[in-house]
């Protein structure tokens, strides 16, 4: 069975995404493996929440390479650290 994440495996995998030891479509796609997992109860609202924007780090926009940006991760990171 999965583990829920926390929001230290959060912070860990958006930490990867800024040293580029992450890449965008992994972490999307586990974000969502872990999200739409039927199995998994996530109680935590904060969690789930960051699950889902995880899940669209790999999406594109229209102005520059990807809707979320280096300084979207570290406000993510600082509301997770909260």
């Amino acid at each position: 069975m999965r583990k829920i994440p926390e929001k230290i495996d959060l912070i860990n995998k958006i930490r990867g995404l800024i040293s580029g030891c992450e890449d965008r479509k992994s972490v999307s796609e586990w974000a969502f493996d872990i999200y739409n997992d039927d199995s998994l109860r996530i109680s935590d609202p904060i969690v789930s929440n960051y699950l889902e924007i995880l899940g669209a780090v790999d999406l594109p926009s229209s102005d520059r390479e990807y809707l979320y940006t280096e300084n979207d991760f570290n406000e993510w990171i600082n509301a997770l650290s909260e």
